[in-house]
């Protein structure tokens, strides 16, 4: 099963960064998953800019961004999507990088790391609303870094038990995608 790590944060200097390389480096040992990272900034995808909706599109897209974007993300039968919160909801740039696409999230798991203060949760309750439009199945195991506790000094300290989390979600995932 090939697993997208998707690190949705696009500002200079996040910590998502950080958390996605801790994912890979966690799941990196794992037999039954290909991880594949991707991350939203990689690709400068543009605002809502092409002119059919993603729906109606069937996969097909004008913009030569949203093209990589999506072949990329069509290459993976499931996903982690590792959130940060923002004011109480998950970023605008990875929101955008959802909605430019339908039919390659169509039927694929879907599992929720998120980061904040109050540990991605408000991030993670929107997801499940919008991954659920998106025809996703998502994991309802979730992994939440907190800010305050483990980013002491700026550096990322997970408490303990987090990469146990970590593979418990992936677990449910797998199993998700077997289901299908």
């Amino acid at each position: 099963m090939k697993l997208g790590i998707i690190t949705g944060t696009t500002r200079p200097g996040n910590v998502g960064t950080t958390i996605g390389e801790w994912v890979n480096e966690n799941l990196a040992t794992r037999t039954d998953i290909e991880i594949k990272e991707l991350k939203v900034a990689d690709f400068d995808l543009d605002l809502l800019n092409e002119p059919t909706m993603p729906g109606e599109a069937n996969g097909e897209y004008e913009n030569p961004k949203t093209v990589k974007w999506a072949e990329a993300v069509k290459e993976c039968d499931a996903y982690v999507f590792v959130t940060a919160e923002y004011n109480a909801a998950p970023p605008a740039a990875m929101k955008n990088a959802a909605d430019l696409l339908f039919a390659e999230w169509n039927d694929k798991p879907v599992g929720f790391v998120g980061y904040g203060f109050g540990g991605g949760a408000r991030a993670i309750k929107h997801w499940r609303d919008i991954v659920g439009n998106l025809k996703m199945k998502d994991a309802e195991e979730t992994v939440n870094i907190f800010l305050g506790e483990e980013f002491p000094d700026g550096r990322f300290t997970p408490a303990e038990g987090k990469a146990d989390d970590l593979q418990k979600l992936v677990d449910e995932i797998v199993a998700l995608n077997d289901r299908q």
